[in-house]
């Protein structure tokens, strides 16, 4: 269940997030989060928190515990932090030596001029594949975690970092909007004819993008709902504010529209890293440069080219996508085969981005849906 660990609405989703699937009721984490909870001040003292818990359980090897802590102390350090690498390399090493649920096996997928890393989750007799992603700032290994709520199906499961993400976004390769491009090219790498794909967070514009374009794809899920990368920011701004906004960028007004973010960015951690993220994951040099570039995210143009079968999930209490934009967007998919649509609200306890604190309800629906 989503728990509530401190006044800050982002510092609570992020623990959520990090701990509450197969840590939750993990007796040492408990106490760990007891000592870590009241340290959480800014992004320096989060960092600090989790990094020493991380390099205690490395220590007592439990190599589980340590990966997610890794993970979470990284979350707030800008990529040119020289401690970034040092605490991603650590996250990647301590997950892989604690990893069992699933026989695995390890790809480098030739993109531009680097590779898309692929995890190939192998289900022994399995007959289906399974494309498995997240969106704006999750890791692959993240997702190779998740999958364990997907055992037992008859799918082997394809985990990757796209553009923008995880180890390809490292690697120079920045996100994009038109997903098809990636899913395409891992499609021919494995000679996949046939294929279902979860798209998580983000990835639930990204995977609905791919669909649109690559018809290998047989069944999507929009895990959960994205409609555009605008919608981040509506939900948190007064609607005079988000329409000053829209006009400023009309009417490209660079210098207001800079001087107005970076103001705000200095006393809002939350719009500090929102930024700075997505200038990291595509390229963008200001704000604004950002901000038009999210514009490209947007579903409606797409939808009616979507034939295939969809699940739609959606949060009641979701941070960063309105909850009212499920029925807009399974009304938009005019042409598409089974649509189901799933909202959670808070009595059931899914009513978070993509279910935090309550993901098996998720996993639930995407299961029955694959089936």
């Amino acid at each position: 269940m989503f728990k509530n660990y401190v006044d800050d609405e982002q510092f609570n989703l992020q623990i959520n997030r990090f701990i509450n699937d197969e840590l939750a009721d993990n007796q040492i984490v408990k106490k760990d989060i007891e000592e870590i909870v009241p340290q959480l001040k800014d992004a320096e003292s989060w960092y600090t928190a989790w990094y020493t818990k991380a390099t205690q359980r490395e220590e007592d090897e439990e190599w589980s515990i340590a990966s997610t802590y890794y993970q979470a102390s990284e979350f707030y350090l800008s990529s040119d932090d020289p401690r970034n690498q040092v605490v991603y390399d650590k996250y990647r090493e301590n997950f892989y030596k604690g990893y069992k649920d699933f026989a695995y096996e390890s790809y480098e997928v030739p993109y531009e001029n680097s590779y898309l890393p692929v995890v190939k989750l192998i289900t022994p007799g399995a007959t289906k594949n399974l494309l498995f992603f997240a969106g704006f700032d999750s890791y692959m290994e993240e997702m190779v975690k998740m999958a364990s709520y997907m055992k037992g199906i008859n799918y082997n499961i394809y985990v990757f970092d796209g553009p923008g993400q995880g180890t390809a976004l490292r690697n120079g390769i920045k996100l994009i909007h038109n997903w098809e491009k990636p899913i395409s090219v891992i499609l021919d790498f494995f000679d996949i004819k046939r294929a279902s794909a979860v798209g998580v967070s983000l990835g639930g514009y990204l995977v609905m993008r791919a669909a649109a374009f690559e018809k290998r794809l047989d069944k999507v899920v929009a895990f959960d709902i994205f409609y555009s990368f605008m919608d981040a920011l509506r939900i948190r701004l007064p609607y005079d504010k988000m329409t000053q906004l829209e006009q400023l960028l009309e009417n490209n007004k660079k210098d207001v529209i800079n001087h107005q973010f970076e103001t705000v960015m200095e006393v809002n951690l939350d719009l500090n890293w929102k930024i700075n993220k997505g200038m990291e994951n595509t390229g963008a040099k200001t704000p604004f440069d950002l901000l038009k570039s999210f514009q490209k995210y947007n579903i409606k143009p797409i939808l009616p080219l979507i034939n295939q079968d969809v699940l739609l999930l959606a949060g009641e209490n979701d941070q960063y996508v309105p909850s009212t934009r499920l029925p807009e967007i399974a009304d938009g998919l005019i042409n598409a085969g089974q649509v189901k649509k799933v909202l959670f609200d808070k009595a059931s306890g899914g009513d978070q981005h993509c279910q935090a604190g309550r993901r098996e309800l998720g996993f639930e629906e995407i299961k029955n849906f694959l089936d």
